[in-house]
């Protein structure tokens, strides 16, 4: 009982200490581009996974998985130093939120140019809806395809 006590109060310490360093927005440096919605970064000299909020990107196996991993490295296009606007933690420990870069945020490109979905699932700002809609109109990106797959379904069907 006194080790839950301890583990618990240990686990509330840790998160409260991991978010409280990233303030509203810090600098990173991105160390790799893993896929469409998730980076390797470097934080304060520690390496971070970061999952892109509001996004979900194709996954490496999924018909345009490759070129939306590409997408979100030419967006990136090797600026050492980015910011990062941290909102939380997802179940496998990531951080989570947006990746800044000139005051553009990567996570609407990646909508805007029709590399990522917006993921319903997890919507902060509704009106990406409208840089999906004007992708899709275009035929941009992943929109070009006749049936496009969206990730969370490949990943539950695959």
């Amino acid at each position: 009982m006194t080790y839950k006590v301890s583990m618990n109060k240990f686990l509330i310490f840790l998160f409260l200490f991991c978010a409280s360093s990233f303030s509203v927005s810090e600098e990173i440096k991105i160390l790799e581009v893993i896929d469409g919605d998730t980076v390797l970064a470097e934080f304060k000299g520690e390496k971070v996974r970061i999952r892109l909020s509001e996004i979900d990107a194709p996954e490496l196996n999924q018909p345009f998985g490759k070129s939306a991993k590409l997408c979100l490295a030419e967006l990136i296009d090797n600026n050492e130093y980015l910011e990062f606007n941290f909102a939380n933690f997802d179940r496998y420990g990531r951080s989570l939120g947006w990746i800044m870069k000139n005051e553009k945020n990567l996570n609407y490109e990646m909508i805007k140019e029709g590399c990522a979905w917006v993921y319903d699932r997890y919507v902060v700002n509704k009106s990406i809806y409208s840089f999906q809609k004007s992708a899709q109109l275009k035929k941009l990106g992943l929109w070009k395809q006749d049936d496009p797959i969206k990730p969370w379904v490949w990943r539950r069907n695959n």
